[in-house]
C-alpha cells in the first residue's frame, strides 16, 4: 500500500501539519523534562514494527508517544495511535460531516436528546439575548433570575454553550447577584444545574467533580462501538480535564480501574493526591447501564462517527451526560495507561482510511 500523503498542495494543509506536529513535540519535551516516569525506550524490532503498521497513513512517524505508553505500562503495543496521526489522520476521516456542527453547542442537549440524561437547563443566551428553557427570549433578565430560580437550585453551573475546550468558562455560583454579575460576561451561555455526585464518585474526590469520559465510534455499517473510558478527577481543586490540571485512570471493558492515574504530562498517581483513594484494583459501578446510555446518546448523534461523552453517575445511581465532543479528543488517558485509543478497532479504521484514500 501507498503512504498516505498528509500534506497537500495547499497552504492550510501545510500549516495545519507544521501547527500539530510543533504542538506535540513541544507537549513531548515537556513530559521528558517534568514527568516521574523512568523512559524505556523502544527495543530495534519493536520501533521497526511500529513504524511498518503507521507508515500506511502518514511518511512521518513520531514514537514519543508509543514510548511513554511503554514508559509508564511496561507494555508495547504497535496500536498505540501517535497523537499527531490522530489529528491529523483519524479524526478528520471519522468526523468529516458538517451536520455534528449542531451538536456543539451545549444548549441543545436537553431539547434534542432524552432530557433525564442531561441537565436541567435554567436559561441560556445566544448573541446576547437570553431564553428560556423552551427558547422563548426573556425579556427581563434579573426578573426571570429573581422569580425562576429558587435557592435550592444552587449552586448552578454557568458556561459558555459553544467554542470552548478543556473546561475554559466554567463558573460555579451560589446565588441569584452572582448569576446577574457574571453572565454579563458571556456573548454565549447556558446555565444549568449542578448534578449532585453518587457516593462513588464522591469517594473520589469529594472535592470535586469526577465524570467518566467515554469515547465511541460508528463503524460503516452504522452499529456503535466502545473505544474506551477513562475516570477523570480534579486535582487540588481544578475541574476533571487534562488541560485544567486533571488527572485521569484508564478503565477497561470489564469496569476495573487501572493500577494508576496520569495527568497530560504523563506523571504517574497509584492513589488521588486529594482524597488518596487507590485505584488498584476497583471496579467502576454500574459499568453495563454506563455503556447502554452511552451508546443510547451516540445513536442520535447524527454525522459523527466518533465522539466523547463525559459521563457522571449521580446520587440516583443514574449516569447523566454533562458535554459532548467531536474535536480535539484526547488519547492520553488510555494510552497512557498501555491500551490503544482506537482499542479493537484499530486495524479496520487504519484500514477504511487506507481505502478511502486510493
Amino acid at each position: 500500500m501507498q503512504a498516505r500523503k498528509i500534506i497537500k498542495n495547499t497552504a492550510i494543509d501545510v500549516w495545519r501539519s507544521v501547527t500539530v506536529y510543533s504542538a506535540f513535540y513541544k507537549h513531548h519535551k515537556a513530559v521528558n523534562n517534568g514527568s516521574n516516569f523512568e523512559k524505556t525506550r523502544l527495543t530495534e524490532n519493536e520501533e521497526k514494527e511500529y513504524r511498518s503498521y503507521w507508515k500506511v497513513l502518514s511518511p512521518i512517524i513520531s514514537i514519543k508517544t508509543v514510548e511513554i505508553s511503554k514508559s509508564l505500562s511496561g507494555k508495547f503495543d504497535k496500536r498505540i495511535i501517535p497523537e499527531e496521526i490522530y489529528a491529523l489522520h483519524v479524526e478528520p476521516y471519522l468526523n468529516d460531516n458538517k451536520a455534528i456542527t449542531f451538536f456543539e453547542n451545549k444548549s441543545i442537549y436537553s431539547k434534542w436528546f432524552n432530557k433525564s440524561v442531561f441537565p436541567t437547563n435554567f436559561f441560556h443566551k445566544f448573541n446576547g439575548i437570553y431564553y428560556n428553557n423552551n427558547f422563548i427570549i426573556i425579556d427581563d433578565i434579573e426578573e426571570f433570575i429573581d422569580n425562576e430560580i429558587n435557592e435550592a437550585d444552587f449552586p448552578i453551573v454557568i458556561k459558555p454553550n459553544k467554542g470552548t475546550i478543556g473546561g475554559a468558562g466554567v463558573n460555579f455560583i451560589k446565588d441569584k447577584n452572582e448569576v446577574k454579575k457574571i453572565i454579563k460576561e458571556y456573548s454565549d451561555l447556558v446555565a444549568e444545574e449542578k448534578i449532585q455526585q453518587s457516593n462513588f464518585m464522591v469517594e473520589v474526590n469529594e472535592a470535586g467533580i469526577s465524570t467518566v469520559r467515554v469515547t465511541l465510534y460508528r463503524d460503516k455499517n452504522g452499529e456503535s462501538h466502545i473505544l474506551e473510558t477513562n475516570l477523570r478527577m480534579g486535582k487540588d481543586g481544578s475541574l476533571d480535564n487534562e488541560g485544567d490540571g486533571g488527572i485521569a485512570c484508564n478503565i477497561d471493558l470489564n469496569s476495573v480501574l487501572n493500577t494508576y492515574a496520569t495527568d497530560r504530562y504523563a506523571n504517574k498517581y497509584l492513589e488521588h493526591p486529594n482524597s488518596n483513594f487507590t485505584f488498584a484494583g476497583k471496579k467502576l459501578p454500574l459499568y453495563k447501564e454506563l455503556v447502554e446510555t452511552s451508546k443510547d446518546i451516540f445513536t442520535e448523534v447524527i454525522g459523527a462517527r466518533i465522539a466523547g461523552l463525559d459521563m457522571i453517575l449521580d446520587s440516583n445511581q443514574n449516569w447523566r451526560c454533562i458535554e459532548l465532543s467531536f474535536f480535539g479528543l484526547t488519547t492520553k488517558p488510555s494510552q497512557y495507561g498501555g491500551d490503544p485509543f482506537l482499542g479493537r478497532y484499530t486495524d479496520e479504521i487504519v484500514n477504511d482510511i487506507v481505502s478511502f484514500d486510493k
